[in-house]
């Protein structure tokens, strides 16, 4: 949705190729919107596990709780009490400042409250019961469990948080691409902190920062979508497209064009549900050049690598260092490492070429 000249924000969602095969809904929930004031971008990822039944549910009451939040937040803090702050970040064990400390106490809070709610209107089945494990008074909650990453924008200060895992990725001024939350090692392969954890206001991290130390554009992703991309360059060149393509195709095509795509990064990739959503200022125009620069340094790099296995391999092949039932796979690695070399040199002078 876009509602100023200065700021843009979008959300989309869509479900995992896992999940359509074994028709369970879309456990991820994306949210934004601007108004006057400030904008916000929110995103919660329900766990897929079988206990975490009703986390489609949790995750789409985190993002309205979140949102809520916000916005009370905004409207109960003087502007100034972050305008002149540098870029800061509070990971986990470090001290938190108490008016954010209340901010997330509020949306702790206030989620439980909701999913509690819920949860009387729509009592547990006997066949629930059992697997919820009511007996303990927290073990209900979990059923509703998910993470949450969310970022706030107003015209003199910037706020982004996260409990669990997905990432967020911000572009700086310069255009290079960056995460902005330190991370929380306990979240680990299939492993991730909660909001439904009884110490879930522990686990917060966060930064902040004055308009001075404003990133140009924020991209909040589930782990649906990190974990597609392998390693973190691929992450980053993916967010690095999609701001591209605001730029150059506009934020409505760009955002249909996010739409279709997530389905089939889904099916290619995690097979895992996937929900995103991001705010970006109209500095993005100008950087343009730049993010194209990092991607043309991105793919030489990888072409780098590439090279090297291949002039490795050829090199042991000279040497006779492959017995003959190795000998055939080493040549299809050097085929294969030619192959991705030269493709990687076309998709470089491709990029150049709109530099020109």
């Amino acid at each position: 949705m876009t509602t100023g000249i200065d700021l843009c924000c979008f959300d989309r969602r869509c479900q995992g190729e896992s999940h359509k095969a074994t028709n369970k809904p879309c456990q991820d929930f994306s949210y934004s919107k601007q108004s006057a004031s400030h904008t916000i971008a929110v995103i919660s990822d329900g766990h897929g596990g079988t206990r975490y039944f009703r986390s489609y549910v949790g995750a789409r009451i985190l993002c309205e709780v979140t949102a809520r939040c916000l916005s009370e937040f905004v409207n109960g803090i003087p502007e100034s009490t972050f305008a002149e702050k540098p870029y800061t970040t509070v990971g986990i064990g470090d001290t938190m400042p108490a008016v954010l400390q209340q901010l997330f106490g509020a949306i702790v809070v206030g989620w439980r409250n909701a999913v509690m709610e819920h949860a009387g209107q729509h009592p547990l089945t006997e066949t629930e019961q059992a697997i919820a494990y009511p007996q303990n008074e927290h073990e209900w909650e979990k059923t509703y469990g998910c993470t949450l990453i969310a970022v706030l924008r107003t015209p003199t200060y910037w706020l982004a948080f996260q409990v669990g895992d997905g990432k967020c990725v911000a572009l700086q001024a310069d255009g290079t691409p960056f995460e902005p939350i330190p991370w929380d090692d306990r979240c680990f392969l299939n492993k991730t902190t909660s909001i439904c954890d009884t110490d879930a206001l522990s686990r917060f991290r966060c930064c902040y920062g004055g308009t001075e130390t404003t990133p140009v554009a924020i991209f909040l992703g589930s782990d649906g979508i990190d974990d597609s991309f392998g390693e973190e360059e691929n992450l980053y060149n993916f967010y690095v497209q999609l701001a591209k393509g605001f730029v150059l195709d506009g934020y409505e095509a760009t955002v249909s064009d996010l739409e279709r795509a997530l389905p089939v990064l889904s099916r290619r990739g995690s097979q895992d549900d996937m929900s995103i959503s991001g705010i970006y200022d109209n500095r993005l125009q100008s950087l343009l050049p730049r993010l194209v620069q990092w991607q043309v340094g991105h793919l030489e790099a990888k072409a780098d690598e590439a090279y090297s296995k291949f002039l490795h391999i050829w090199e042991d092949i000279i040497k006779c260092k492959f017995k003959d039932a190795n000998r055939e796979m080493a040549y299809n690695d050097l085929t294969r490492y030619n192959n991705d070399n030269r493709n990687l040199q076309e998709r470089i002078n491709k990029l150049k070429q709109e530099m020109e």
